[in-house]
């Protein structure tokens, strides 16, 4: 089974990175498209290990790449709220301070709860690997969920390429949430296999995802007709996000005349 979802995980990678070069969508998110590379190559890289190597040398390989795979997910949460919390190269007004409070609080709360918990580890290490696991799962999901609530207190629309991309991170880092959770908290070792397996087809199916919602045209932006003084109005009220059009979306489209 193992060997089957690596070579599904490798070919889905393959083919979502082959669709971001071919419709130059990395331009528009480079560290996701980065990211995705990555994913091609730590299978490669944990396939050997596990296959031909010891069990020593793949852990050290597989917290490698775990380590870097954090790092880079860190770095498409901020390219998301890049792209979602600006307007011409300008953070959203109250966007700025709320990323920072999240920034500030998920690190803190993923501490706790990474030493709070009982993993049911055989070894100091592997004890100190299970709370490294909940401290960056828990650190991931906070930060993109932190971005997606504050996305949508500023009256932010859903509908660009990041925001879309955003669709299947939730789905994917939920499910990493919790089965964590139940490893570290409940100690669902005689499911781990099992556990596991379904948050690899979660990755699995939001990368078909991405395939094709990157392989689809980008909606068009907001089309501004010169001398309409109701529509200049309206957009205005729009772009004044914060507490008094909190029930307004910044981004939804106009369709062209």
């Amino acid at each position: 089974m193992a060997t089957v979802l690596w070579g599904t995980g490798f070919v889905l990678n393959a083919a979502l990175l082959l669709v971001l070069i071919y419709k130059r969508r990395y331009r528009t998110v480079p560290w996701f498209t980065l990211w995705v590379a990555s994913q091609s190559l730590y299978t490669i890289v944990l396939f050997g290990a596990f296959r031909f190597s010891s069990k020593h040398v793949y852990a050290v390989a597989y917290w490698s790449c775990d380590f870097l795979d954090v790092l880079l997910q860190l770095a498409v949460i901020l390219e998301i709220a890049g792209i979602v919390l600006r307007r011409s190269k300008r953070w959203v007004s109250g966007a700025r301070p709320r990323l920072i409070l999240m920034g500030a609080i998920a690190p803190v709360i993923a501490l706790v709860m990474a030493l709070s918990m009982h993993p049911a580890a055989d070894s100091k290490l592997d004890d100190l690997f299970a709370r490294a696991s909940v401290f960056t799962t828990v650190l991931v999901f906070l930060m993109f969920v932190g971005v997606v609530v504050a996305s949508r207190q500023l009256g932010l629309g859903w509908r660009s390429y990041a925001m879309r991309e955003s669709y299947g991170f939730i789905a994917w880092v939920t499910i990493g949430f919790l089965t964590d959770g139940l490893h570290a908290y409940w100690r669902t070792l005689g499911h781990f296999t099992l556990l596991e397996n379904v948050h690899i087809a979660v990755f699995q199916l939001a990368a078909i995802y991405w395939a094709f919602i990157f392989w689809l045209p980008e909606p068009a932006a907001p089309q501004i007709v010169p001398g309409n003084k109701d529509l200049m109005e309206a957009l205005k009220g729009r772009l004044e996000y914060g507490q008094r059009s909190s029930g307004l979306s910044a981004t939804d489209r106009i369709p062209p005349k």
